[in-house]
């Protein structure tokens, strides 16, 4: 699939969630060279290295995407820092959470960014940053803090392994099951396009063609009279070969062509159009080929002194009424044959297929009134000028309504999937990390049991909500969850040290980052931003009202600046993962629509000009030099020889018209032999779409190929949802015939009976 792509989409989302974890990093380093310690030239150096690796990854997160070369240069970067660190004596200058940043975007990118097909080799090159950690702050730090240091960074290597690849994999099934759809769509549309096209072609051979066959074949009818509907014949069928091809044709001018219509000649009529709205191309082929029907009706059968011709605009312009009104003999409605092929065609099946209807009132003696209406949807052309905003930006809904977060986690869905996947993939493993480290801190603090509890009802309380996420969280249940965080992380300090912020002595603060990261992501942003944004104004203000951390404020920036940054982390981190991935999901659907729509345009032409053409190559070869030769003077009306031609070819007409598409050139031909011989036959069938030929045509051809030519043969059809049931009668019976058709049907759902009078066979075949 060309375009845009969901797996595209993902790798944009992991680009620039590295980025945003970048951003805090840099700024968390950039404190270390100005605090007012004088760190060592060493020290000094690794921040400003690492600042620089920072702005590099956030650029081209942003600009390009990250790719193996970015992990390598992360993981050669934190393999290096970390040494140079403790030789320069840096341990007092960077506290412990600092030194994790080295390591992270290292973790990271080996998980989420080496080449799929490195395997082990991601997970090497995350270890080897992970012991670079490890090994440094050991004999630094001792080994419970070492290995107390090392929890953050493995656990994002681990969020890193399982959500990267879920993500992807997640893109690439979205982009297989967008391109069924699209080929389901465009077979679709393909079938649509056939029924259509068949039906236009129907109304064609109807309404043209066989009128100008019955017109040249019926003697009395004036010469002129006879080549304009021969003229008119021809020029139907060279214009639905010119048609071929041609896309969308737009909006047309319905007044101009109504007022273009040809009135029957020798009656007075009135033709008034007045100003209605553009319609579709469609809707002005249907609602001009059915007031022609009309009209030629009034022409053959109404036996009018006038007719009239009205179109006016509905109410409020949402569309059209046009009238053909005549005062000629008029009919019982009641009596008109639910079969009659003009009103059933020509006029009611037309009008429906383009939304539209057709009505036929008629009263004897008092003539007959065609009405044909077309009302355009309302809020149509509203709708095509301004469809609906799809693409994330604001103004739809106001942000924390419910449909707002509704949408937003349909969109999550339809980009990756089940959203509850990747969001436990980021949560879960720091759950773990944090629930360690508060059973590790609370042990030996007086008073600090409670804080226990309070994190084992947060982590209860954000796997709660992750398992509600795919179908959204709703406003109360996320305020409350973020009200509860924020209180317990606060109150911690009433028994931690203040100190604690330069260590994990602090992790309530850090606790509630699986929780905002799973609400940034699902939930309207400000409700993670709002609660992120007390919980850091709570512990400034501790911090400033509160004993000193640290001898200058250079130095109490950089040991309160790290603690702070844990909830960030998570918050920016999901809020580059939640609007990437969201507006992929819209921008995706979208571009994917588009393209299912030209694919199901394409279809559609593709399928009207096969069925057009193969049709009308036939009517190349037979009908169109006829009815040229009449319209131009060639050959004459007059002529016994025309009139016995034009009866054979309507016949021909006719039958194509009943069973469409089954008659094949050697077909045609035997029933052309057989009415010149004086075979009487009928062909009637109560369906207009196509049926399977192949039992049709082998009935035909094995009646008439077979023995002499028949009296009459008579061919009934007739169709349900999904079979087909033939009936065919032959007059008289012959047994070498019946045989031939008992031969032809053998292994079909048929019975075969001869007798003198007659040969019959009932057959059924299954469409589906």
């Amino acid at each position: 699939m060309t375009g845009t792509s969901y797996r595209g989409g993902v790798e944009a989302g992991l680009s620039r969630s590295v980025a945003a974890v970048s951003v805090l990093f840099a700024l968390n380093w950039a404190t270390v060279p100005l605090s007012g310690d004088r760190p060592p030239a060493g020290v000094t150096a690794v921040a400003i290295a690492f600042v620089a690796l920072d702005i590099h990854l956030v650029v081209r997160g942003v600009r390009v995407r990250l790719n193996g070369t970015d992990a390598l240069a992360a993981l050669a970067f934190a393999v290096v820092a970390h040494p140079v660190l403790v030789l320069a004596g840096g341990s007092p200058y960077v506290v412990i959470g600092q030194r994790c940043m080295l390591t992270v975007p290292a973790v990271l990118l080996a998980t989420g960014f080496l080449p799929r097909t490195s395997g082990r080799w991601s997970w090497l090159a995350a270890l080897a940053a992970l012991g670079a950690q490890l090994g440094t702050s050991w004999p630094a730090d001792g080994p419970a803090a070492a290995v107390e240091g090392i929890w953050p960074p493995l656990a994002t290597a681990a969020a890193g392994a399982v959500l990267a690849p879920l993500m992807r994999a997640a893109g690439d099934g979205a982009d297989r099951s967008e391109r069924r759809a699209a080929v389901a769509r465009a077979e679709a549309a393909r079938a649509a396009a056939r029924r259509e096209a068949h039906r236009d072609f129907q109304g064609m051979l109807h309404d043209e063609v066989s009128a100008a066959l019955r017109a040249i074949a019926q003697p009395g009818i004036a010469v002129d009279r006879v080549r304009e509907a021969a003229r008119g014949a021809s020029a139907a069928i060279a214009g639905a070969r010119t048609r071929l091809g041609e896309g969308d044709r737009g909006r047309t001018d319905l007044a101009a062509l109504v007022r273009r219509l040809d009135p029957p000649r020798g009656i007075e009529a009135s033709i008034v159009a007045g100003e209605v709205p553009t319609v579709p191309y469609e809707v002005a082929t249907a609602t001009i080929g059915a007031a022609r029907e009309a009209l030629r009706n009034v022409a053959d059968h109404a036996r009018a002194r006038t007719v009239r011709v009205d179109l006016t605009a509905r109410e409020h312009g949402t569309g059209f009424l046009l009238c053909v009104t005549d005062d000629g003999a008029g009919f019982v409605r009641e009596e008109l044959r639910a079969s009659s092929v003009g009103v059933r065609r020509s006029m009611l099946r037309r009008m429906e297929a383009v939304g539209g209807r057709a009505e036929v009132l008629s009263t004897p003696g008092r003539g007959t009134a065609v009405h044909l209406e077309w009302p355009a949807p309302a809020g149509a052309e509203r709708q095509r000028v301004r469809p609906p905003d799809r693409s994330g930006r604001k103004g739809e809904q106001p942000a924390g309504t419910a449909r707002h977060v509704s949408l937003k986690v349909e969109r999550m869905n339809a980009a990756i999937g089940d959203v509850r996947r990747p969001l436990a993939a980021v949560c879960l493993p720091f759950l773990l990390v944090m629930g360690v480290i508060a059973v590790i801190h609370t042990r030996h603090v007086p008073g600090a049991l409670w804080l226990t509890a309070w994190y084992a009802a947060l982590a209860m309380i954000t796997v709660g909500l992750l398992l509600r996420a795919r179908n959204g969280i709703g406003p109360a249940a996320a305020r409350a969850a973020c009200a509860f965080a924020v209180a317990g992380a606060l109150g911690s300090f009433l028994v931690l040290p203040l100190s604690g912020l330069a260590d994990y002595t602090s992790w309530p603060i850090g606790a509630v980052t699986p929780l905002l990261t799973m609400l940034v992501i699902v939930r309207p942003v400000w409700e993670a931003l709002t609660a992120m944004a007390l919980e850091q104004a709570g512990v400034v203000v501790l911090v400033l009202t509160g004993p000193p951390i640290a001898p200058t404020l250079g130095g109490t920036v950089a040991m309160t600046l790290p603690a702070l940054s844990a909830p960030a982390l998570g918050v920016f981190m999901g809020l580059a993962i939640g609007r990437t991935v969201a507006r992929l999901g819209a921008v995706t659907t979208r571009a994917n629509a588009d393209r299912a729509a030209a694919l199901a345009g394409r279809a559609v032409r593709d399928a009207r000009e096969a069925l057009h053409r193969r049709r009308l190559a036939d009517l190349g070869e037979e009908i169109l030099p006829f009815l040229e030769a009449v319209a131009t003077g060639h050959r004459s009306p007059r002529d016994p020889e025309v009139g016995d031609t034009a009866r054979l070819l309507g016949y021909a007409v006719r039958d194509e018209i009943h069973i469409p598409g089954v008659l094949d050139r050697p077909a045609r031909d035997l029933l052309s032999a057989a009415r010149t011989a004086g075979c009487v036959v009928t062909i009637q069938s109560d369906a207009d779409d196509p049926h399977p030929p192949a039992l049709l045509r082998l009935l035909l051809t094995t009646a008439l190929g077979t023995g002499p030519t028949p009296r009459e043969l008579v061919l009934s059809v007739t169709a349900s949802a999904d079979t087909v049931d033939a009936a065919l009668v032959v007059l008289p019976g012959d047994r070498r015939r019946a045989g031939a058709l008992h031969e032809a049907v053998a292994g079909l759902s048929a019975v075969v009976e001869d007798a003198a009078e007659s040969t019959w066979v009932e057959a059924r075949v299954r469409t589906a």
